[in-house]
């Protein structure tokens, strides 16, 4: 299992040379008592249907890499922009820890939720629109102080 994660992980990396920019998006965890900030980064390429990322906790944490493992989508109400449900994988040294969901329309983030394996319980994050991101695409937390 663990040479199947990690060839996974090996081969979504392959094409990131060729693929687009960076899309951030600054989330912090809802309902919980001490802040979590949560960086959520994409690239993609649209040619091939490939995609990857990360996610990155506080300013100071290192990458978690994502696979994307499956999405769908949904076509909603005449002259609206379809809703999408993407499935994450999160890849820690090689195995797989936890999922994140994302449900999104537009350009907006409807569901954003971190299920770890090991316990199986799951955190929803929102989207912080007050929070900047930077030119290197981090999320700049320092903003709200």
């Amino acid at each position: 299992m663990r040479l199947l994660l990690l060839t996974l992980l090996l081969a979504t990396l392959a094409p990131a040379a060729h693929a687009g920019p960076f899309n951030t998006r600054c989330l912090v965890a809802e309902g919980s008592k001490k802040p979590v900030q949560l960086q959520f980064s994409t690239v993609g390429d649209d040619t091939s249907g490939w995609a990857g990322g990360f996610v990155r906790y506080g300013s100071h944490s290192r990458p978690i890499s994502l696979v994307r493992m499956r999405e769908s989508h949904v076509d909603t109400a005449p002259g609206r922009p379809m809703a999408f449900t993407t499935v994450w994988l999160e890849i820690v040294g090689g195995l797989a820890m936890g999922s994140y969901e994302v449900e999104t329309q537009g350009a907006r983030i409807q569901r954003f939720v971190y299920t770890p394996k090991r316990t199986g319980l799951g955190t929803t994050f929102v989207e912080n629109p007050a929070i900047d991101v930077g030119d290197d695409g981090s999320c700049r937390w320092t903003a709200t102080g």
